[in-house]
Parts: structure tokens; sequence; C-alpha cells
């Protein structure tokens, strides 16, 4: 067998993209192709080093064992596209929370409440959409769900959760560093914190701090999810049944 083929099974049974694959290939035809030479310039035949290489190197089966359980969730370039997306979602999140026309439209009536206010002479009213004790939003559309449509206890409860699952979920997913659940919580509670302290700053909207613990409850439903997508995969690695049918005393 020529160091190609066995180059060709080992890297066929990866769990990882095409490309990814090539690279390994080539990186593993460097250490054969390396070793082959050596082994030549010791005397021996060329067939005959190139059944040494592949012995010294072991079978294919455990080789791309090895490989597999050392390689990342997603490879280099599947975590490309996941980059695109996590950024996708970064803009995404940034208009609809920061720059989206209903956020101005929120602005202009804050702005005008405030003047009135101000006018009537109650500045404490001028606060009257901000929330700086935790709970008292949530316990307000528990104990008082009839003072709200179902669209707003929806749109503040759900989608404040909603929106910071893919924060949680992508993080993991790109960066080594935030596959830790302390990591994401604190990163996605300081996200949270930087734009209700924005929206407050520009009256683009009110600051909740209900707000902060929904969003990174969010987050940490999305780890979690990360977590559940994270040991299936690696159980189904660990799982994987590779053919020996390629070992030393095949040659």
């Amino acid at each position: 067998m020529k160091l190609e083929e066995y180059a060709e099974q080992v890297v066929s049974r990866l769990p990882c993209s095409k490309w990814e694959k090539q690279d390994v290939k080539d990186e593993l035809m460097d250490h054969l192709n390396s070793l082959k030479s050596e082994l030549v310039e010791e005397g021996y035949e060329e067939q005959e080093a190139i059944l040494l290489t592949i012995q010294r190197f072991g079978s294919t089966k455990a080789i791309s064992q090895q490989l597999s359980e050392s390689m990342p969730l997603i490879d280099k370039y599947i975590r490309k596209w996941v980059m695109t997306l996590f950024f996708l979602y970064v803009a995404i999140s940034g208009y609809l929370l920061l720059l989206s026309p209903d956020r101005f439209r929120r602005r202009a009536f804050t702005l005008e409440w405030k003047q009135r206010m101000l006018e009537y002479g109650v500045p404490q009213y001028t606060h009257l959409f901000q929330n700086t004790k935790p709970f008292q939003t949530l316990v307000d559309y528990v104990f008082h769900y009839d003072n709200y449509s179902f669209g707003t206890v929806m749109y503040n409860l759900v989608g404040n959760v909603m929106l910071f699952v893919p924060l949680g979920l992508l993080l993991p997913l790109i960066f080594m560093s935030f596959q830790s659940v302390h990591r994401v919580f604190f990163l996605t509670l300081s996200a949270s914190l930087i734009i209700e302290t924005l929206q407050l700053l520009f009256s683009l909207g009110s600051f909740d701090v209900d707000d902060l613990l929904l969003n990174a409850l969010g987050g940490l439903i999305g780890y979690g999810i990360f977590r559940v997508g994270a040991a299936l995969i690696r159980k189904r690695r660990n799982y994987n049944k590779f053919d020996d049918d390629l070992s030393a005393s095949s040659f």
C-alpha cells in the first residue's frame, strides 16, 4: 500500500469537513514522507521503508481514533461560517435593541414624557419606566397580568430570554475560552448591562434590572444547548466503530 492510500484511509474516518481532512492528510503525508526518507537514507529499499513507516505509525484505526478525539467540535472551516452567523446575530440584535425605528419612537415618547413631568413639577416621575428592584417587573406580570396584553408579556419575558440564547450557544462554539458556564454567564450579563445602560442614557428604552436576569437566563439556556450538543457529538465520536482493516500485519 502506498503512503497516500494509508493517509487517505486515516482521514476518511475523521468527523470534519473535506477541507479539514485535506489539511490533516497533507500534514500526515509530510510526517510519513519524512520518516520514509530517513529510512531510505539508513539503507532500506523504498518498499521496505514504506512498510516500516506504516508499521511505526500504526493502524489507521488507532490514528483515526486519536485524531478524532483531539479534534474540536467544529473545524476551522465550519467555524468561519459560525463566526459569520455570530456577527450577523450581533448586528441584528444591535439594530433591534438600539437602532430600530421602534427605539426612536420610544425615545421621542420618553423625552416628551420627561419634559411634561418637569413642567408639571413632578421630576420624580421622569424615571417612571425604570426598575432597579429585582423581580419587581416579573412579579407584576404574574399578579397583575390583567393589566397587560398577552403580546406585551410574551415580548418582555420570552423575547428577552430568546434574544440571548444564540449568544450562549455560539460563543463556546467559536471560542474555546468560553466553554465555561461562568464566563458565558458574566459575558451575557455584561452585554445586557451595556445595552440597558445605552438605552437609558439615550432614552431608547427603559432600564429594567429584570431584563438583565432574563437575558442572563437566555445565555445560560443557550450554553445548556451547547453542552448537550457537545456531549452528543463526543459520545458519537467515542462510540464510532473504526474498521480494523489496515495494520502492520497487512503488509
